[in-house]
């Protein structure tokens, strides 16, 4: 069998090795019995197989270790090649699927047709001299332009003595002071309870009631509550 079709190594152990695709089914790896023999560590002894199905070729994987790539992705099953493609064993080969650049079974050209003989009709030269000549109106000068008078600035608006610049945050609302005073009183006031609370604790711990005011401890408790 014949073919027109070819791997060449671009990367590996012999860069430039050409391997004709003769057989309609071939076997890559490392393994002397393949009929494409690549001498790489990283490629499997039956790493893929090529075949002819249809009218072309294709490539699939036999279980390789370190995987078969077509222009860089990884391929799981048979997969139809093109010529150019790039085949990628492992990380470290590469062939290139190409058409051989010479085939002896192809269609010969034919060689050169014979010239045909052309008849060319001379056509004679025009002659200008005898049509009128048609003249050009004179265009008429350029009108001149008035000259744009400046623009004038407009004076900005009088300010009168009585008022009152407008500003931008006139309409927002003071803040309101009542309640700061609520606060304040509420302070005072939490401020005297506490005084109040101290000075009956203070009074009750020291039983000081007979000095400060024995006549309301007598007219409570009875007389003789306080000597």
């Amino acid at each position: 069998m014949s073919s027109n079709f070819q791997l060449v190594v671009r990367k590996g152990a012999n860069p430039g090795q050409v391997f004709p695709l003769d057989l309609t089914e071939m076997f890559i790896g490392r393994d002397a019995s393949c009929e494409i023999v690549i001498n790489d560590t990283e490629v499997s002894r039956r790493h893929a197989k090529i075949f002819i199905s249809g009218q072309g070729f294709v490539i699939e994987d036999l279980g390789s270790t370190n995987g078969t790539f077509l222009n860089g992705q990884r391929i799981s099953g048979p997969q139809a090649m093109i010529p150019g493609v790039i085949i990628g064993l492992a990380d470290s080969t590469t062939l290139q699927f190409e058409v051989s650049e010479f085939d002896p079974d192809a269609t010969r050209a034919a060689g050169p047709t014979p010239e045909f003989n052309q008849t060319f009709v001379s056509v004679p030269p025009q002659s200008y001299s005898s049509s009128p000549m048609v003249s050009v109106p004179t265009p008429s000068p350029m009108q001149s332009v008035p000259p744009v008078p400046p623009m004038q600035s407009v004076p900005p608006p009088p300010v009168y003595s009585g008022q009152v610049p407008s500003s931008p945050n006139r309409n927002m609302t003071p803040p309101k002071k009542k309640s700061k005073l609520w606060v304040i009183i509420l302070i005072v006031v939490l401020f005297l309870m506490c005084i109040c609370v101290g000075l009956v604790i203070v009074i009750d711990q020291m039983n000081l009631y007979c000095d400060i005011a024995p006549g309301i401890m007598n007219s409570f408790f009875g007389a003789g509550s306080c000597p």
